[in-house]
């Protein structure tokens, strides 16, 4: 293949010294080159210039979709062209970002990924066809965190209490989980802890919250938003996976602060395709800025029981690079972690 790449470039240089063009041929390409990010430039300038499609990789109803609808409505009077929502729902959000990370990079096709489900498909998943660097992570503009609540009969006052009984009862501890995102926060925590739990499936959050208050299992892993629904009951929330107090749910201590490396937390994350033109991604990054920092905006959200918290471009692409690592290393020392 080199000889041969060799000996075409020697013809053309023969040619063009005889007749004078390899002069054009050699200019040729920079120029189209020349051209073609100059109009992408000026095409950018001016963006959007029609509808975009919003791909959300999640059913509709669910709380990526109900988020990312009321973002993207808000965004419609400032871009001033609709932003079209597409549920493309499958595989912790593989399906829809297939579709999203193979489409055009020029702005027109966006959409919205669950960190965590994000990660874990790139980590776990099978047949995946994009990676990590598919995509341009453009912003986020909400956390949330789960709690580790457990039943009062066992005793469990404080995570220490738990922890110094499951050190001496290995895998007797069974803790209600519902989905990938909350086996990846149990093993971050048997990981930090030194111990080993039993996990025990449910369908959803509710019935993880039935499998606790009935005693049917020790411990559950909850959604904030369960919190309040515990009180008064003979359940006791012993930590938080965020990394700070969230003052939503009180005074709930983390588990880092309670000495166990682990915070976690879930964010919605606004992504556009790898290639997608700085100008684009900057003026898509300003609109989710604007239209959700106001009052009205995070009244809304507060609503529907979502926190605000605004996450630039470089912001997000740091808090998702430390969330990928602390993945990649949790699997390197427990290859089995996510069984």
């Amino acid at each position: 293949m080199m000889r041969k790449k060799i000996s075409l470039a020697l013809v053309c240089l023969t040619i063009g010294l005889l007749s004078g063009c390899s002069q054009k041929t050699a200019e040729a390409p920079k120029e189209t080159s020349a051209k073609t990010q100059e109009t992408t430039r000026e095409s950018a300038a001016t963006y959007p210039e029609k509808n975009i499609n919003f791909i959300i990789p999640y059913s509709a109803g669910g709380g990526t979709d109900s988020l990312m609808r009321l973002m993207t409505a808000a965004m419609e009077p400032d871009l001033g062209k609709s932003l079209v929502v597409s549920n493309k729902p499958g595989g912790l959000g593989q399906v829809g970002l297939t579709e999203l990370a193979s489409a055009k990079p020029d702005g027109y096709t966006i959409g919205a990924l669950s960190n965590l489900d994000h990660i874990l498909v790139l980590l776990t998943g099978e047949n995946v066809s994009y990676d990590y660097d598919s995509f341009e992570y453009v912003g986020a503009i909400n956390t949330t965190v789960n709690v580790l609540m457990a039943n009062d009969q066992n005793g469990f006052k404080s995570l220490d209490d738990l922890v110094a009984y499951a050190k001496e009862n290995p895998g007797s501890v069974t803790v209600a989980i519902s989905g990938k995102t909350h086996i990846a926060e149990v093993a971050l925590f048997e990981q930090a802890a030194g111990i080993d739990v039993t996990t025990v499936m449910q369908e959803g959050g509710g019935e993880s919250l039935n499998a606790v208050l009935g005693g049917h299992v020790d411990c559950a892993v909850l959604d904030k938003k369960f919190v309040a629904q515990v009180e008064g009951q003979a359940v006791t929330p012993l930590a938080s996976f965020g990394g700070e107090r969230l003052s939503v749910i009180g005074e709930i201590p983390t588990m880092k602060e309670q000495g166990y490396d682990v915070a976690t937390e879930t964010y919605r994350v606004i992504t556009a395709p790898k290639g997608t033109p700085e100008e684009v991604l900057n003026r898509l990054e300003a609109s989710i800025k604007s239209v959700t920092e106001t009052d009205e905006f995070q009244e809304k959200m507060e609503n529907m029981s979502e926190i605000y918290r605004f996450l630039g471009r470089s912001e997000v692409k740091e808090r998702l690079d430390n969330d990928y690592q602390a993945m990649v290393t949790l699997l390197k020392e427990n290859p089995n972690a996510f069984e």
